[in-house]
């Protein structure tokens, strides 16, 4: 192991530079570096703990810390570690620590870079779960609700020690299938053999109750729910839970009472649509229809005598004062569309409308119609986008219909101009000086139709099939076609990405969106230090985010934030800028179906964000 020592001859002035909050620690754990920003969120100073041992500045984090710098010093990249300020006496903010191997230039390890970042929103609402779900455990601790798990190959059952306590079972009884069936009474004990046939064979869950003896002979009832898993298109294993009720409780559809209703409404079984009468004086389901149970491929018993707002989503709970208000003035209410998860688990889009009916003893109850609108949805939906997408191309194409006459008409009006006056002019000084600037108006032409085709190469690949591209495998290859670039600027690039980081994309446009980045860093640096550039990666549900970090010029979005993606728009003097290069880069990663995001401020560098999308 390469100790401390060995890397003195590094130069560390770099790190000064950079704008994030980082510290680097030798193979001894000792603190060799860190950045202004991580000496202001700690509030230490490089002098007093440099060369210090890391560990003794955290030892409420020691034990953790440690075992999470070993395994970077043995090559594992960004090692994740949670900072908790309450629990500290540096800094106020909680955040996330990104620990990477610091190499030398032969590949060697010599350390580790530690880069911190406040804990973001989302990792907030990730401990929330996390809390939220041990307390949902602890809530079914209390309610007695045990849970069970049967492995359907081996026949296997496992329970959790509240069951035993149902079963009034000893703690180290071992449950099987069979001997499990046996506490039930005979005419359940067929019942519960058939739902667990039926979710072996058909997928099909069950909610049961039944009667239970105890090891001591007492009566019971419980309610069981069992769920299988599949996998391969076979039922691998069942989970479920099993609690202790106190009596059947089961409902019943009261057949008389509906009789007496649905000769109250004769066609409620004849239309073709979805009916419900629900009580409007507490919102239950009296009764529901046969298209109505097609639709939502539940038994009438699921509906009959429970509060309709069980089987709603919140925007339609959020009308409901609004309906009561249409029902009481003019006994009806406007059509009202909502989400429902039919049995199946797919989601339907639905439209209810209700009137007010009086039904048996003068009993006032609501009326409602359910349409199954989820395709006529779906269709609005590709409609609009399709407008969409229409108009954003129309939109494309005029804007590139006047940067054509605009940028060509421009330069036909001075290749005439400088023709007439070269047709004019008599001296030879004169007409050499016209001459030279022909020839400089033909250069500036060809690198406008270089610019104009680029553009069109762009649009014109919108239909290729993206791949499963390394990221670091791009960034390698764009690091070799700059390298003359950083050595001549004494520049510097800081890898964070993880080698197994993939991200979808068109080969062509990866290579161009990192080269466009990079090389605007180095273009941009500022005068008095060298370019430095930071790379990383971050994951959400949709998208991988690549994040290019520099410490140059930086840009005022305040003043230019509405035209920095604009064609031929340039913010810094600089006789290489063309404007063209984040136009054409925001158009490859739109036509990737991701996005780009920019933070910068003058003199404190620029961070882009690239969304590539997983689709």
């Amino acid at each position: 192991m390469i100790r401390s020592k060995n890397s003195s001859s590094f130069s560390l002035d770099w790190i000064k530079q950079i704008p994030s909050s980082i510290v680097i620690i030798d193979t001894d754990f000792r603190l060799i570096s860190a950045s202004p920003r991580w000496e202001a969120n700690f509030q230490l100073s490089l002098e007093q703990v440099q060369d210090k041992y890391f560990i003794d500045l955290f030892p409420e984090l020691a034990q953790e810390l440690k075992t999470r710098l070993k395994y970077s010093l043995d090559g594992l990249r960004d090692i994740k570690f949670k900072y908790n300020a309450s629990d500290c006496q540096y800094s106020s903010e909680d955040s996330i620590w990104h620990l990477n191997p610091w190499k030398d230039g032969y590949g060697n390890i010599i350390g580790v870079i530690i880069k911190i970042e406040p804990m973001t929103k989302t990792q907030e609402l990730q401990l929330e779960l996390n809390k939220t779900k041990l307390l949902l455990n602890n809530k079914t601790s209390v309610a007695k609700i045990g849970s069970f798990e049967l492995d359907t190959k081996n026949k296997s059952l496992l329970w959790t020690p509240i069951v035993n306590k149902i079963h009034g079972l000893p703690s180290d009884f071992v449950p099987t299938l069979e001997n499990a069936l046996d506490f039930y009474l005979d005419e359940y004990k067929v019942l519960i053999k058939n739902v667990v046939d039926e979710a072996i064979n058909s997928g099909k869950p069950w909610n049961v109750k039944a009667k239970l003896k105890q090891k001591d002979g007492n009566i019971i009832w419980v309610n069981t729910i069992g769920r299988p898993k599949f996998k391969d298109g076979i039922c691998t294993r069942i989970i479920g839970t099993i609690q202790q009720v106190k009596e059947e409780n089961k409902i019943e559809v009261k057949k008389t009472v509906l009789e007496a209703e649905l000769s109250e409404y004769p066609l409620f079984e004849k239309i073709p649509l979805g009916l419900a009468i629900i009580d409007f004086e507490n919102g239950n389901f009296l009764n529901v229809n046969q298209q109505f149970i097609k639709l939502s491929g539940f038994e009438k018993e699921h509906f009959i005598n429970r509060n309709f707002n069980e089987f709603i989503d919140k925007t339609f709970v959020t009308k409901e004062a609004s309906l009561v208000e249409q029902l009481n003035s003019k006994e009806s209410f406007d059509p009202v569309k909502f989400s429902f998860v039919n049995k199946l688990g797919h989601m339907l889009n639905l439209k209810v409308t209700g009137n007010l009916v009086k039904g048996l003893n003068n009993k006032t109850s609501i009326l409602c119609t359910i349409e199954n609108i989820t395709t006529q949805t779906k269709l609005e939906k590709r409609l609009k986008n399709t407008i969409i997408e229409s108009r954003e191309k129309n939109d494309q194409l005029l804007n590139f219909a006047h940067m054509v006459s605009h940028n060509l008409k421009t330069h036909a009006t001075n290749f005439s101009l400088l023709l007439n006056f070269l047709n004019d002019e008599k001296g030879l000084i004169q007409r050499n000086k016209y001459m030279t600037m022909l020839f400089n108006a033909s250069d500036n032409l060809s690198e406008t139709i270089k610019g104009l085709r680029e553009i069109v190469e762009v649009k014109s690949n919108l239909n290729n099939e993206k791949k499963l591209l390394s990221l670091n495998e791009s960034v390698f290859t764009v690091e070799q076609n700059v390298a003359g670039l950083l050595k001549q600027t004494n520049g510097k690039i800081i890898n964070e990405i993880s080698d197994d980081t993939k991200v979808k994309a068109l080969p062509a446009y990866l290579n161009s969106i990192l080269t466009n980045c990079i090389t605007n860093s180095i273009k941009y640096r500022c005068d008095n230090k060298p370019p430095i550039i930071i790379l990383s990666t971050e994951e959400n549900k949709h998208y991988t985010v690549l994040s290019i970090e520099d410490n140059g010029l930086g840009i005022d979005l305040e003043k230019y934030g509405d035209q920095l993606f604009g064609l031929y728009k340039t913010f810094h003097r600089n006789k290489e800028s063309r404007g063209i290069g984040l136009y054409i880069t925001k158009n490859q990663m739109e036509a990737m179906k991701g996005k780009i995001t920019v933070d910068s401020a003058p003199g404190q560098g620029t961070t882009f964000k690239f969304y590539f999308n997983k689709k």
